[in-house]
């Protein structure tokens, strides 16, 4: 019996023993229940791994890792960059997630690197969530937040995902901004979707490379899509029954469908972005009304068309540079105000239509107008003519007010340059600034050189001349006969010359060492007699004691 109590005792200690380190309100942890025991625990604000966790420590199950931590609010989940990887033969169970968040507020993921999991990071109902620095990849959805609000998703990489790379479905007011899903590729993919979600700022996103939709906001109003790039899409931009959308500042070309695609859409402003180099249109407005489409360029889109309208009112098509496509703007069944745009050098047509019914507008530039009037006007009110190079084609200059083609090789900003890259230079070169540079310690010709070197296969090499030649022009040469005596008669006067200079011997001044030998005489003179006059004075002394002592006697 006591022995049962004891293993109780023992069972229940070792149950409740944190398996993770606490220090202040660091917590360390090396596996998924761990991290999540420490996101519980009230004395954690910060829980970091502190290794990466794969199949041999998460097994082979369809088990998810970081799911709805208790007390997880306000805390800090830091991978330090170490990778969180499900079995990758495990299958993509809908309910597989690398963190799963529910009810949550001001909680931070960084430095993560989930792979396998169905969805990365799935956050349901919560606020305030920041997602940063995290590398999602191999699944179904990298971020998805239904309901959420306030959330910032930043700096994060997403890549191979069969769906999407960041989806929200009833999320308002968050943020998505400098993150790249260009390795998001697919027919079914999208790299950011908006799904009846109003109020978030999509900024300065990278969602390039082949996918069906770069960015697709689907009845999401009020949204501000800005300075993104989604380049090589199927369709870069996709707006559908959404409206007050603000879609600027954006590059969105080399997409096999379009650049900007409305449709069921209204009252969006669409203004300053880049629509060019697309299959068939730049932009497309479809069964879309009353839109600002101001101040694009739309351009090179050469199989097809810059701009096509079907079937859309009351759109204001204002200032755009619409040039070198098939077609300019084309239009049919709708009644649009088009003023002001530069709609020129389009190779069939630059406005056409069988029936622009009660389209207006003024002020356009164009030479080919197919029935198109601008007010009070035939065709259209200005022609054609460019004032700076941006005007004109990417093989073109703007010279004299027209564009004039550039029949070189290498063009960079419309003007003809020596490199685009170092591709186009010699091995021994590098393209700075659109010209070939030598590369350091290279040469492409003596003068390259210093003096007494020559460019040997681009490598300035030392020379070394015989006797009988010199160094001329970087090379060597055979000194003649008249430059070797002039050489000879220059080497004799040099040493005639050396011999001349050498300094004579001038007698030397003995006049200081006699007066030193002299002083030294006088010195020793007075010493020597000095002394003899003391001895003396004791010699005389010594014989008058002596005649004291005879005189004593005889007494």
């Amino acid at each position: 019996m006591v022995l049962a109590v004891v293993l109780m005792f023992f069972v229940f200690f070792a149950m409740n023993v944190s398996a993770y380190e606490i220090d202040n309100n660091m917590c360390k942890c090396d596996n998924c229940e761990d991290c999540t025991k420490a996101l519980e625990n009230r004395a954690c604000s910060v829980v970091q791994l502190t290794r990466s966790l794969d199949e041999s420590v998460m097994g082979k199950s369809d088990m998810s890792c970081i799911v709805n931590p208790a007390f997880g609010s306000g805390k800090t989940f830091d991978c330090n960059n170490y990778k969180i990887e499900r079995c990758p033969t495990c299958g993509q169970d809908e309910k597989s997630y690398a963190v799963y968040l529910r009810d949550k507020k001001n909680m931070i993921i960084k430095n993560c690197n989930f792979v396998n999991f169905r969805i990365g990071v799935n956050i349901y109902s919560s606020s305030d969530i920041k997602l940063t620095n995290n590398k999602f990849s191999n699944g179904y959805e990298g971020i998805y937040i239904k309901e959420g609000t306030k959330c910032a998703l930043e700096n994060n990489i997403i890549e191979n995902m069969e769906l999407t790379g960041i989806h929200l479905l009833n999320s308002n007011e968050n943020f998505i901004g400098n993150n790249d899903l260009t390795g998001i590729v697919g027919n079914r993919a999208t790299a950011i979707f908006l799904e009846k979600s109003d109020k978030n700022l999509i900024k300065n996103n990278n969602a390039n490379n082949r996918k069906e939709r770069g960015i697709f906001l689907k009845e999401s109003n009020n949204n501000a899509l800005l300075g993104n790039s989604v380049n090589e899409c199927n369709v870069g931009i996709h707006i559908e029954y959404s409206s007050g959308n603000n879609i600027s500042e954006n590059k969105a070309s080399k997409c096999l469908d379009s650049s900007v695609f409305l449709i069921h859409s209204s009252k969006n402003i669409i203004s300053k972005n880049k629509a060019n180099s697309n299959k068939k249109y730049g932009m497309r407005v479809s069964q879309s009304h009353q839109n600002l489409i101001s101040e694009n360029e739309i351009r090179n889109n050469a199989f097809s068309y810059g701009l096509y309208i079907d079937y859309s009112s009351d759109n204001n098509i204002s200032k755009n540079l619409i040039t070198s496509n098939r077609i300019g703007i084309y239009s049919i069944g709708s009644k649009n105000f088009i003023s002001e745009n530069k709609v020129c050098r389009n190779k069939d047509y630059d406005f056409d239509s069988s029936n622009w019914m009660k389209s207006a507008g003024d002020n356009n530039y164009c030479d080919i107008s197919d029935r198109w009037n601008d007010e009070d006007a035939s065709g259209c009110t200005n022609k054609c003519k460019c004032e700076s190079d941006d005007e004109c084609g990417d093989d073109e200059m703007c010279e004299n007010a027209k564009c004039k083609k550039l029949t070189c090789d290498k063009i960079y900003r419309h003007k003809c340059v020596e490199c685009l890259n170092n591709s186009d230079c010699s091995k021994s070169e590098k393209c700075e600034n659109n010209k070939c540079i030598l590369k350091k310690g290279f040469c492409k010709d003596d003068t390259d050189c210093k003096d007494d070197e020559k460019c040997e296969n681009n490598k300035c090499v030392q020379l070394e001349c015989p006797g009988n030649e010199k160094i001329e022009n970087h090379a060597c040469v055979k000194v003649t006969e008249e430059e070797n005596e002039t050489t000879n008669e220059t080497i004799i006067a040099n040493d005639t010359g050396e011999r001349k200079k050498e300094p004579k011997e001038e007698p030397q001044n003995l006049l200081p060492l006699i007066l030193i030998a002299i002083i030294v005489i006088i010195v020793l003179y007075f010493l020597f007699r000095r002394k003899k006059t003391k001895t003396k004075d004791n010699s005389v002394k010594g014989k008058e004691d002596k005649i004291k002592e005879v005189k004593g006697e005889k007494i």
